[in-house]
């Protein structure tokens, strides 16, 4: 897969910015990170959080110029900044469910900000970042040309739906539910860990490979590598 203009992304996000009166904690958008060998596979969590209790991170961002801001997915390959990525519930996801390797793989949120309450605690990304953050899309998805685009969560689904419309781009999409821990805990326990791993070998496999991705949260991992595998084999048979 050719690597896309990096240079021309940015450019993009520069030109976006947002006034601090929307409650967004950084004015700037930000592009996607995108591997050197990258395998054609975008996939999209919703937002950062950006409220107090990643109050170390917010502050380094918001001392970064500009152009920092925009590349900050690229700062740090040990750590992304997008919580259910580096937790490793969406790599575990998309290692069994595609077949692909994580680490090939581009990633950023949908939502290309994040917002605070008034307690500076994260809030529910607003109608209006959905449109900005998918008109900003529609403008970095021609230059990224994905083969595919996995969404997680309500809001990035929106996103993806009218960033893809808006810019005509042709691409398979993937939706998947977002792997947070309120939302998988409620179901997750109905279930046997070990039975889920007999009846999906798929996510046994990389769970074997990478024990470290479920080292913690176990069950909701596996849980949802499960759910990212049942919805692939879905769209096959359409």
């Amino acid at each position: 897969m050719m690597i896309p203009d990096i240079e021309h992304l940015v450019r993009i996000c520069l030109d976006h910015p947002l006034p601090d009166s929307d409650r967004v904690v950084v004015s700037y958008p930000y592009i996607p990170w995108v591997p050197s060998d990258w395998n054609g596979i975008l996939v999209l969590a919703e937002a950062q959080n950006l409220s107090k209790t990643n109050a170390d991170y917010r502050n380094n961002l918001r001392n970064m110029l500009p152009n920092e801001q925009v590349r900050r997915l690229h700062h740090d390959r040990i750590s992304l900044g997008i919580e259910p990525w580096d937790d490793g519930s969406l790599k575990l996801a998309v290692d069994a469910a595609l077949d692909a390797r994580s680490a090939q793989t581009a990633v950023s949120n949908g939502v290309l900000w994040s917002q605070v309450t008034d307690t500076d605690a994260n809030q529910t990304p607003s109608d209006k970042l959905v449109q900005e953050s998918s008109g900003v899309w529609s403008e970095m998805l021609p230059v990224l040309q994905p083969m595919c685009v996995v969404s997680a969560g309500k809001k990035a689904l929106a996103v993806v739906e009218a960033a893809k419309k808006m810019s005509g781009c042709s691409f398979e999409h993937i939706h998947l539910r977002l792997p947070s821990t309120n939302n998988l805990s409620r179901i997750s326990g109905m279930f046997s860990g070990e039975d889920l791993l007999r009846r999906f070998p798929e996510v046994a496999r990389v769970t074997d490979i990478y024990p470290d991705w479920v080292a913690e949260n176990t069950q909701n991992k596996i849980f949802f590598a499960c759910h990212a595998v049942s919805m692939c084999k879905g769209r096959v048979s359409d």
